[in-house]
């Protein structure tokens, strides 16, 4: 079974645990520094993945580091050593990121641009964008020189491509298929 089904198997588990006893956000927070301890040392995930490391380590070694966390948290995070899934704890947080904005009617935004949005384009676009989803947006701007102009945006699996690229092949397909008839 792939990773990402694995995680987001768990992170459903986790995200209605979490809401049925009103502790989205603790959970939440608390994930998001469990992945990210993981990916600022490298060398915890890799003793985490070495086969000489026994699932008793791993959990005496959790334990320590998760004193104050939630029961929600420190169990699954054990649940996951007991049958070898660590390796999905960074793709819980992220599937769980995701289920718990949903819940509150909230949707992250990848939008490219060739250089960086101002205050008054962000706010324009987020404006154009909530009507267009009904969630409220957060926008996440990335640069990418090789984009000539206009604007890409993600929103979960949409793909909304107002790049001048874009509007050329768009353009180019109607001429083809005009012809063809």
């Amino acid at each position: 079974m792939s990773q990402s089904i694995v995680a987001k198997r768990y992170a459903r588990a986790l995200f209605e645990a979490a809401r049925d006893k009103g502790q989205l956000d603790l959970v939440e927070k608390e994930w998001e520094a469990v992945a990210e301890a993981l990916r600022q040392v490298p060398e915890a995930r890799a003793w985490m993945a070495h086969p000489s490391v026994t699932p008793e380590q791993k959990k005496a070694f959790f334990s320590k580091l998760l004193e104050n966390v939630s029961e929600l948290t420190k169990n699954l995070l054990l649940v996951l050593i007991d049958r070898r899934r660590e390796g999905a704890i960074e793709g819980i947080g992220e599937e769980y990121k995701l289920l718990a904005n949903e819940s509150r009617g909230i949707a992250d935004a990848e939008v490219v641009t060739a250089r960086p949005l101002t205050d008054k384009e962000e706010k324009e676009l987020i404006a154009v964008f909530q009507k267009r989803i009904g969630k409220t947006l957060v926008v996440k701007n990335r640069v990418d020189s090789d984009l000539l102009g206009g604007v890409i945006v993600k929103i979960g699996d949409r793909l909304y491509d107002g790049s001048l690229a874009g509007k050329l092949e768009r353009f180019q397909k109607q001429l083809k298929n005009s012809r063809v008839g």
